[in-house]
């Protein structure tokens, strides 16, 4: 019998294998496979006010998670977080320009992957291969998370 969520498991684990034996992410070893997501999203977005509300969402992380990761990326010199005229409480996220230098770079690696990934793929198959994954995220960010118990 299969079990899809082991193959989606399986298939990710490839994934960030794959992004991480890159040559950009070993020579920029502070840069996690996670780091390098964060970074490719606040890149696509820089004319956008990022938040670390934006971060924890787009990634479905909790808040100790983001700020965990925010914090290391900040302590690496790849962001600072910078105040908004229009809301003292906020601060937005920017990448330094080492993080968009090493963007750029590992930028070319993951799209070198995602040739890799979709090789042999035709365009349907990809459309549908995407909105049956958008159903399990779905799916699964709508079940209620099991507690745990201590």
């Amino acid at each position: 019998m299969e079990h899809i969520g082991f193959e989606i498991k399986q298939a990710a684990k490839l994934v960030n294998r794959h992004i991480g034996n890159t040559a950009s992410v070993k020579y920029a070893k502070q840069v996690t496979g996670t780091h390098g997501w964060i970074l490719r999203y606040l890149y696509e977005h820089k004319d956008e006010d990022m938040f670390q509300k934006d971060i924890e969402k787009r990634f479905d992380i909790r808040r100790s998670s983001a700020t965990g990761l925010l914090q290391l990326m900040e302590k690496n010199g790849l962001i600072y977080r910078e105040p908004v005229d229009y809301d003292a409480r906020l601060k937005r996220i920017v990448m330094t320009e080492k993080a968009i230098s090493i963007h750029e770079s590992i930028s070319r690696e993951i799209d070198e992957v995602e040739r890799q990934v979709s090789r042999g793929l035709s365009e349907e198959e990809i459309r549908i291969l995407l909105q049956v994954l958008d159903k399990v995220q779905r799916n699964l960010s709508s079940a209620e998370r099991p507690e745990k118990k201590e």
